[in-house]
């Protein structure tokens, strides 16, 4: 899993920009436009009416739609696509972490961080409800465990509970003073449950302060819930950041879970509606300049029963158009990257002999549970990193079929970063489409350093491989993870057609993917899997009038000019939600 550090902007108001008139008709022409239709892929001329799109054709037929007393606007030679649609980002959580105080890459040694620390003591964003809580670590932090106790640790933090949060969403590390208030202490390990002590860092015996996942949640409990308002803020904040990337839709992975809320061995049910209620009430209110699909987390370990609580919360947020709950997000497993390694692999981990990740799903069980998700017409989207963990997510949706026939519900896999071969065709044989953060597909730290040594060399070959998946015509999807990498979908997709990243290529040439793919990963294919393919995602009549304009024609420039592109405005549902400066 790449990570990167991307710090929100100011969030630009959008009832400040000015909007294309409601009630009359625009006729748009003068560009080069792309549709995401392989019907009509170019068009001449599109013509926009309120919220959606009316007429798309050739320009003297669109004019005729429109009338003599259309409002006409002139692209000027510039490049107009569909709004571009994110597979799997948490836009909440990204926007919730303007409100945190995020720790700087590169301090290696004491001094550095005490004075980050200390320039920043009266900061309001460093308190998180009595824990001073710093938000999107560089894991490279967690090689160095010493080095953050001897500073949060010393006299003086005796009982100023701290909380260091790595910017993968599955680690952390705690002070004694917090592993106090959290109570999760030396003696009190012994009895603990094995998620958390399979999570909890121990140095010579002693917890020392690293957690992930299941002690991770165990450390988050203890800080009390973020409220309504900020989760508000935050997706106000995050939206804006998506419409100033061109994006106009996105499926938010763990819907039903507050920001900092425990998720790994988490059990949400019917009363847990996390982001629902703020998503909802922006929405309602006309603030909510985005198409939102939501999912509820389920536990893997969960009984089919846990689908009923589900439904209910889908019934409870199913009346506001441009939100809903579609589905439900597994963790299928968690990150390969060391120290955590809690990624289900084929084979052994080389620094933990005989450990390949956790082996303890009751398949019989899970096949039961995907399988009632699917005949309710649920979204199954799964969090799959190792190659054990895609291999098990393929076999409960093949027992799902064979269980209910063809339900047509689009089931999704992501991230995806090593796939077997076996597991390949099967996307295409089992309708599962792949939701891919193709900007993890360069050679970086994370695909280097962070795992040479410590995963079978032969697992490795084919990080992230979605040359293969297109070949063997699966469905591939953009989606960015962010806050985990950035949003910017123009990054992904040089990624994705390049396989360049900070340290190089990342081999093999096989696993390059075109860039046409990918404008298609972003607009109708990324709407298929968030199950909104009728209402957006290509230029079409009848869908929703959401636009974006770039300054350059994406299909012809260089690769680079492409990562490069700026976007001029974006349109939602008719109304200008983003415009340059």
């Amino acid at each position: 899993m790449k990570t990167s550090r991307l710090f929100l902007v100011c969030a630009l108001a959008a009832t400040s920009l000015p909007v294309f008139a409601q009630q009359t008709v625009t006729l748009i022409y003068g560009g080069d436009i792309y549709s995401a239709d392989p019907n009509n892929p170019h068009p001449e001329a599109i013509a926009i009416e309120g919220q959606k799109i009316i007429a798309v054709g050739k320009y003297q037929d669109v004019q005729k739609q429109a009338g003599k007393d259309a409002t006409r606007l002139d692209l000027q030679g510039k490049y107009l696509m569909p709004g571009l649609i994110d597979s799997h980002a948490h836009v909440a959580y990204a926007g919730f972490q303007t409100v945190t105080l995020a720790l700087p890459d590169g301090l290696k040694n004491a001094k550095d961080i005490q004075a980050f620390v200390t320039e920043n003591k009266n900061n309001p964003k460093l308190n998180l409800n009595g824990v001073q809580f710093y938000s999107n670590l560089s894991l490279y932090y967690w090689n160095n465990i010493p080095l953050l106790s001897s500073v949060f640790n010393a006299p003086e933090y005796q009982n100023i509970p701290v909380v260091l949060a790595g910017s993968d969403a599955h680690t952390g590390w705690a002070n004694q003073a917090m592993l106090r208030k959290a109570k999760l202490t030396d003696d009190r390990l012994t009895n603990a449950d094995k998620g958390i002590k399979a999570g909890t860092g121990l140095t010579e015996g002693k917890i020392n302060g690293f957690v992930s996942e299941g002690a991770w949640d165990y450390v988050l409990s203890a800080i009390p819930p973020v409220d309504d308002k900020k989760i508000a803020e935050g997706i106000t904040a995050g939206a804006a950041v998506m419409n100033g990337f061109g994006l106009t839709a996105w499926m938010d992975p763990i819907s039903n879970v507050r920001p900092l809320a425990p998720v790994f061995n988490a059990h949400p049910g019917r009363n847990d509606e996390g982001l629902l209620p703020a998503y909802t009430a922006l929405a309602q209110a006309g603030k909510l300049n985005a198409h939102v699909t939501g999912l509820a987390l389920v536990n893997i370990h969960s009984t089919p029963a846990a689908i009923d609580d589900v439904v209910a919360v889908r019934e409870k947020f199913s009346h506001t158009p441009d939100v809903r709950l579609g589905g439900i997000k597994i963790f299928q497993d968690g990150v390969i990257e060391y120290p955590a390694q809690t990624a289900k692999l084929s084979e052994p981990y080389l620094n933990r002999p005989g450990y390949s990740g956790d082996n303890s799903l009751d398949k019989a069980q899970f096949c039961q549970l995907i399988a009632k998700a699917d005949a309710e017409h649920l979204i199954a989207h799964f969090h799959a990193i190792g190659d054990r963990a895609v291999s098990e997510a393929l076999d409960a949706i093949a027992c799902a079929r064979k269980q209910n026939g063809d339900s047509q519900v689009l089931h999704s896999i992501t991230h995806l970063e090593v796939v077997s071969p076996d597991s390949i065709p099967r996307f295409q044989q089992l309708n599962v489409a792949a939701s891919m953060q193709l900007l993890w597909a360069g050679k970086d730290a994370a695909s280097t350093t962070l795992i040479d040594g410590k995963v079978p060399a032969p697992l490795l070959k084919h990080l992230y491989p979605a040359g293969d998946l297109y070949r063997h015509h699966a469905l591939i999807a953009g989606a960015s993870d962010w806050p985990v990498s950035s949003p910017n979908p123009l990054l992904a997709i040089y990624t994705a057609v390049t396989r360049m990243g900070e340290l190089g290529q990342l081999p093999p040439d096989s696993e390059k993917v075109g860039r046409a793919e990918m404008l298609q990963a972003y607009t109708l294919n990324a709407a298929k899997v968030i199950g909104r393919d009728k209402e957006i995602g290509s230029i079409a009549v009848g869908k929703s009038a959401d636009l974006v304009l770039f300054d350059r024609n994406l299909e012809k420039v260089s690769i680079e000019e492409l990562r490069d592109a700026k976007v001029l405005w974006t349109l939602f549902e008719g109304r200008k939600v983003y415009q340059a400066n």
